[in-house]
């Protein structure tokens, strides 16, 4: 007999997405999608079976009723649930991840959607229910795309070059900096369970021996690095910014930002003497790649952005 299974919507504003999917993989979903409905509104949908949503679904409504609390003026998020057997759960989960080509060298890929045919672009597998950075995001792409760039700038410059994952999630970042040539990588999180499930994608990429990982706050970080990603949070950003500025020599990649933010992290960046050099903005997220105003007439493949 084959096990029922509940899947869960949820419409809420963008900006509170992941907020809300971070909830819902905390407490017990078997796999969180969030896709963007327009330029304000997301859907998150999660799984659960029949059983777990029964114990779990006055904890959840209770977490939507409080949002308002960590979001003020906050729209009502709307739920809705249906049934779904287990036998479709497999086909169901598969059919929303397919491989994607990022930027002009990178494509990222589910298990169960690899190349048929060796591709000339390098390859990073991705356990999608995991955690979050699977690639689909807009946030997750932006920082691919200018990982590259700020990638082709260095490995122009013939010397070897480390890499921080600040936030690494799956860990996406790391294993395309690896591929990319990054000689020393390290990822950290302050989430174990998404240092888990990057361990398990540097698994599947044989890339475990290639990137070191620790459960670790941004504010414990040390070291320098020549390029440095941090896809987090608005408040996160601004709070750091300073130790931002101090852990890069090269490059700095932001995002998990949206458009309306951008400013105001700009402005911030600006007075620890950094300067955007590219900026990428899909719907309603920006991401941003800057440099120490010092060194910017060094970066010679790259303009600024006003």
């Amino acid at each position: 007999m084959f096990e029922q299974w509940t899947t869960v919507e949820i419409l809420v504003p963008n900006y509170a997405v992941d907020s809300v999917a971070s909830f819902l993989s905390d407490n017990g979903s078997r796999g969180c999608l969030t896709e963007d409905i327009d330029t304000d509104l997301a859907k998150i949908t999660a799984y659960f079976t029949n059983l777990e949503w029964e114990l779990l679904k006055n904890k959840i409504v209770d977490f939507l009723r409080n949002l308002k609390i960590f979001f003020p003026g906050i729209s009502e998020p709307i739920l809705s649930t249906k049934g779904l057997k287990s036998e479709n759960w497999a086909v169901a989960w598969q059919d929303r991840f397919k491989r994607i080509k990022i930027g002009s060298k990178l494509m990222i890929a589910p298990p169960w959607d690899m190349p048929k045919k060796r591709s000339q672009r390098l390859l990073v597998v991705i356990e999608p229910a995991e955690a979050f950075g699977t690639g689909t995001h807009e946030t997750t792409q932006g920082c691919l795309v200018l990982l590259e760039q700020a990638v082709d700038n260095i490995v122009s410059e013939e010397k070897p070059f480390c890499f921080l994952d600040v936030g690494c999630g799956t860990g996406v970042l790391a294993m395309a900096a690896v591929r990319l040539g990054a000689n020393i990588v390290k990822a950290i999180d302050a989430d174990f369970v998404a240092v888990e499930s990057a361990l398990k994608n540097f698994g599947l990429n044989g890339l475990e021996d290639s990137i070191a990982i620790e459960v670790l706050d941004l504010g414990k970080v040390s070291g320098s690095y020549d390029l440095v990603a941090a896809n987090l949070d608005f408040i996160t950003l601004m709070g750091n910014a300073e130790k931002l500025s101090a852990l890069f020599k090269k490059f700095l990649i932001v995002s998990g930002i949206t458009k309306a933010q951008w400013k105001s992290l700009d402005v911030n960046f600006v007075e620890m003497g950094l300067k955007c050099v590219q900026q990428i903005r899909k719907n309603e997220w920006a991401s941003g790649l800057f440099v120490h105003d010092s060194t910017i007439g060094a970066k010679k493949n790259l303009a600024v952005v006003s």
